[in-house]
């Protein structure tokens, strides 16, 4: 999996304009790689030093390299972000992006990750965070709709 997302604010408002990139290879899906860009108006409902939520929408294009359908599928966007730092050591992140083509919004992808960071050093410096991300797709071509993956990372900020 990779991902790049790219999110700048229009001006002093709180709308933002983004790009989302991503190219994910699966040995169990139906297909070897599968590509997406996509890009849109993001707005911030809350944006404070605690508690940040985060809609957006948007329109591109997803390709699957190698499987039964190789065009390209026109596909809208849908997500939002929400982070809450509950505490001073305690965080919890969640993010979605509903990926429906605009022909028919029954194919759709969705994406979700959630995670909650716990800080280990006082300076900010250094933290713990464990995370699962859920890739599922409605049209699995025979294979499992959902693949889940976890996480245990240690994360020292710079």
């Amino acid at each position: 999996l990779m991902y790049a997302d790219f999110e700048r604010f229009l001006g002093d408002t709180p709308w933002t304009f983004f790009i989302k990139n991503g190219l994910e290879y699966d040995e169990f899906k139906a297909f070897d790689l599968r590509y997406n860009i996509n890009s849109g108006l993001g707005y911030s409902f809350v944006r404070t030093d605690d508690l940040t939520l985060v809609g957006r929408f948007g329109a591109g294009v997803s390709r699957e390299f190698g499987g039964p359908d190789d065009s390209w599928s026109p596909e809208a966007l849908f997500g939002g972000d929400y982070e809450h730092q509950v505490t001073e050591r305690h965080k919890l992140i969640c993010k979605i992006d509903y990926f429906p083509e605009w022909d028919d919004f029954n194919n759709f992808r969705l994406v979700s990750d959630v995670a909650w960071e716990y800080l280990l050093d006082a300076d900010g410096n250094l933290s713990f965070k464990l995370g699962a991300n859920d890739r599922y797709d409605s049209t699995p071509n025979g294979r499992r709709p959902n693949d889940v993956n976890y996480s245990a990372l240690l994360l020292y900020k710079f």
